[in-house]
């Protein structure tokens, strides 16, 4: 898959419009996407001004692969693992790299701060994390053939559990 062409699937999986069998089943492009994921994520603790610590990053790294096979493997899809690898990563890699100059900003600006701009900044924050869960949640539902309704729920939960598991698995400090 040629960079533009991911770049349509990964903007049109962000606007629910795509699903992960739209993507090829390639390892290499797994493997291409988990450098950028971990590239975006060295880049984003950076920007935090976060001690950067390689280790913790690949460990939350295996940790998610893990996740995403043993959801795909309980409903018994897990030839599907490639391809819905490859969605969630790519979404990944483009949404921290939009929540970047976000984060950089608000690392920038006073902890009493009050002012409307850092609101924003805060709410535009929060909202790309929310819509990175609806955006799992899609990607699972068709991965899983359930309804978003049942995949929603198990996203949030999926997110939840794996920001809890790394926490004490892998901590970046």
């Amino acid at each position: 898959m040629n960079p533009f062409a991911l770049l349509r699937f990964t903007l049109d999986l962000i606007q629910l419009r795509a699903s992960p069998a739209d993507a090829p089943r390639s390892t290499l492009l797994l493997l291409q996407l988990l450098s950028l994921d971990l590239l975006s994520s060295l880049l984003f603790l950076q920007a935090l001004g976060t001690e950067i610590l390689l280790a913790p990053l690949l460990g939350r790294l295996l940790l998610r692969l893990g996740m995403i096979y043993a959801v795909l493997a309980s409903f018994r899809r897990g030839d599907r693992w490639v391809q819905t690898a490859i969605a969630l990563f790519a979404v990944s890699v483009l949404l921290t790299f939009v929540m970047l100059p976000i984060a950089a900003a608000l690392v920038r600006t006073p902890g009493d701060s009050v002012a409307l701009d850092v609101q924003f900044l805060q709410l535009g924050y929060l909202s790309l994390l929310l819509w990175s869960i609806v955006i799992d949640a899609h990607v699972l539902r068709h991965a899983l053939n359930l309804k978003i309704w049942y995949t929603l729920p198990m996203a949030l939960g999926l997110f939840m559990l794996f920001n809890e598991l790394a926490t004490r698995m892998f901590p970046l400090s």
